[in-house]
Order: C-alpha cells, then sequence, then structure tokens
C-alpha cells in the first residue's frame, strides 16, 4: 500500500464530510459541494439524507469526529472504516430547538475513495445507525 495514495484518498474522505456539514446546516440537497469529493452510490446518499433532513424540516449543526483508516489501497481505489462521532452533529428544527432527546453517538461508516483522472471521489458510502462501532 503507498502511503501517498492512503493519504489522499483519507483526504478526500475528509472533505466529503465537509462538504456535507454545510450542506446539512440548510438540508440542502442540491447543494454545490456535494458532488465536489462525492460521487455515484455516495453522492445519491448524501443527496437523499438532505431531501429527508428537508422533509423532516430539521438542519444539522455542529461538527462531526472522525478516526478513518484505510483497510485496502490499490493504485487508484482506498477502502476506509471509520467510527464517526456524531454526539456534537445533531438536529434542529424550525424553531431552533432539538429535533429529539436522542443524543448522537457513534456511527460506523465504509466508504470507497477511487481516482477519477486527476481526483479522488468517494464513491460508495454506507452509514451504520447510532451504536454500530465503539468510540
Amino acid at each position: 500500500m503507498s502511503s501517498g495514495t492512503e493519504a489522499v484518498a483519507l483526504a478526500a474522505y475528509r472533505a466529503m464530510w465537509d462538504d456535507l456539514v454545510v450542506a446539512a446546516q440548510t438540508s440542502d440537497a442540491q447543494h454545490p459541494r456535494l458532488d465536489d469529493h462525492a460521487e455515484g452510490g455516495a453522492l445519491q446518499l448524501l443527496r437523499h439524507m438532505m431531501q429527508e433532513n428537508k422533509n423532516q424540516g430539521v438542519v444539522t449543526k455542529g461538527r462531526p469526529k472522525f478516526t478513518p483508516v484505510a483497510t485496502r489501497a490499490g493504485a487508484s481505489s482506498v477502502v476506509i472504516q471509520d467510527c464517526a462521532d456524531g454526539s456534537h452533529w445533531l438536529q434542529y428544527g424550525k424553531d431552533g430547538s432539538l429535533k429529539d432527546d436522542v443524543p448522537g453517538g457513534h456511527h460506523r461508516v465504509d466508504a470507497t475513495v477511487s481516482k477519477h483522472g486527476d481526483k479522488w471521489l468517494v464513491e460508495s458510502l454506507y452509514i451504520g445507525e447510532v451504536g454500530t462501532c465503539a468510540e
């Protein structure tokens, strides 16, 4: 495994989350940043998440924490596993109140980041329910 390849893929993965955090502040499924670091199934999932939030009348505030690890790497594709901590990334209603009293938690995340031309993009993404991984 090339540590350079892993580093670039991990950077693209983190950038995808940065893009999602910005879009989630308004629950904008068509936010222009969503496709900056995601494509295919990953992009569809991000847009679906934002549309569902909009349908429910919620926005997400705060910031998740990540501890991604490359579990497999090739010349043009890297598989990443993470345990995302959403404890400080919570949903709020239009009136500014928390959506519910359920705290955020840890979600298992599996992603594949692949090279497309000179760009690395997250192309597959799975985000498990709260409690699917430990701190």
